[in-house]
């Protein structure tokens, strides 16, 4: 058994569209450079806003993943109809 604490939750939301050329690589990378390296120590990160509704699977795996490196103990998106056809 482990004792952890209870992880806080962080919202990130953005509702602009992206720029061409501008991936979510880029978006990810740029949250982190205003949040910082350790912005998310200790936080679940939840991303909403219509940015986060268009982008692909692939795209939405690239900033959850990327969360970790913020420091936050997970990303996460809430599930869609994207979500579902996936799956």
């Amino acid at each position: 058994t482990l004792l952890l604490q209870q992880s806080k939750p962080m919202e990130v939301r953005v509702e602009v569209d992206l720029g061409p050329g501008v991936s979510a690589k880029d978006l990810i990378l740029h949250i982190i450079g205003k949040i910082g390296a350790a912005g998310g120590s200790g936080y679940v990160i939840e991303y909403r806003g219509k940015v986060f509704e268009r982008m692909t699977i692939e795209e939405r795996l690239t900033v959850c993943n990327m969360s970790i490196e913020a420091g936050a103990r997970a990303g996460l998106i809430a599930p869609d109809g994207v979500t579902f056809a996936y799956l």
